[in-house]
C-alpha cells in the first residue's frame, strides 16, 4: 500500500528508512465506495489525502445548483481543500469518489509535528505544493482559452484517464455543456488530434 507513496516521495527527496516509517505510521488508510464523499461543502477539511487506487473529483455547486468540477485526483496524486485545511474555515468544495478508491490521509496537526521532526518531509511537501501551485496557475490560464484549446489541454493532462470519467464531469471541468464536448471530440477526431 505504501510503495506508491514511497516512490512518489523518492522522486523529490530522500527520506531515511526510519523517517519514512515514522511518516507512514502517521497515515490512516481510507476506503471510499463510488459516489462516497471524502469532504462535503460546509465541513472543515482536516486531512490531506494521497490517492493509492481509484479516483476522486473536487467540485463546487454554484447558486444555480450546477456542479463545477475544478480538479480530479487519481492514483499517485495528493488532494485536499487546501484553503479550508490551512485556515480551518468551512469548505466550499465537495470531494467525491468517482470509483471505488483507496487513499492515505493525514491530519494537519500531525503533519505539522512531522515537519519539525523530519525536515526532509517538509521539503517534500514544499515541492508538492510548488507543483500544485504551477498546476493552478496553468489551469487559470487554460480556462481563459477557447473551448477546443481547453479540451486539448484536458486530453494532454488527463487523456489516459478520459475513459474513466463521465462526459458530464469532463464537460463541467472544461466549463462547457455535454453537447459542446461531443462536438469538440468529433472535431478533434476529424483533425486527428
Amino acid at each position: 500500500m505504501y510503495d506508491l507513496l514511497s516512490n512518489h516521495i523518492a522522486r523529490h527527496v530522500t527520506l531515511s528508512e526510519l523517517d519514512q516509517q515514522t511518516f507512514f505510521a502517521a497515515l490512516k488508510p481510507v476506503k471510499l465506495r463510488r459516489h462516497q464523499y471524502l469532504l462535503q461543502e460546509g465541513m472543515v477539511c482536516r486531512h490531506d489525502h494521497f490517492v493509492i487506487k481509484g479516483g476522486v473529483r473536487q467540485y463546487e455547486v454554484d447558486n444555480k445548483g450546477h456542479e463545477k468540477v475544478i480538479h480530479f485526483g487519481f492514483q499517485d496524486w495528493w488532494i485536499t481543500d487546501r484553503y479550508s485545511w490551512l485556515t480551518g474555515s468551512p469548505s466550499i468544495y465537495n470531494i467525491q469518489a468517482l470509483e471505488d478508491s483507496e487513499l492515505l490521509q493525514i491530519d494537519k496537526d500531525t503533519l505539522d509535528q512531522l515537519f519539525i521532526n523530519i525536515p526532509r518531509l517538509e521539503r517534500y511537501f514544499h515541492i508538492v505544493l510548488q507543483h500544485t501551485f504551477a498546476y493552478w496557475q496553468e489551469r487559470i490560464l487554460v480556462l481563459q482559452k477557447p473551448a477546443m484549446e481547453r479540451y486539448l489541454h484536458f486530453r494532454k493532462l488527463y487523456g489516459h484517464l478520459e475513459q474513466r470519467l463521465s462526459q458530464q464531469h469532463i464537460a463541467s471541468y472544461l466549463g462547457i455543456t455535454r453537447e459542446s464536448l461531443s462536438r469538440l471530440r468529433n472535431q478533434s477526431a476529424q483533425r486527428g488530434s
